[in-house]
């Protein structure tokens, strides 16, 4: 018998609905873009950090869900699990 160990969490779940088509995301990095509709998305703390100059910086504004605070949500949209 073949044991197969499941992956362990690592840290806060973070949980999008797009506000264009509906779609739900989870992980523990924020999304760039919808999985469902492609829209792009902003950093959640996109104003509280420097503004990028180019694309490469651009992305690394994208927070891991532990790094992110109840604050940080976008009400109704996003949530911390």
């Amino acid at each position: 018998m073949k044991v197969t160990s499941t992956p362990q969490r690592k840290g806060k779940l973070l949980i999008k609905k797009c506000h264009v088509c509906g779609a739900l995301s989870e992980s523990f990095k924020e999304e760039q873009k919808c999985k469902g509709c492609k829209k792009s998305f902003l950093p959640s703390n996109y104003f509280g950090k420097v503004h990028a100059k180019n694309s490469k910086e651009f992305s690394e504004l994208f927070s891991m869900s532990d790094e992110m605070h109840d604050d940080d949500m976008v009400k109704g949209l996003s949530v911390l699990w």
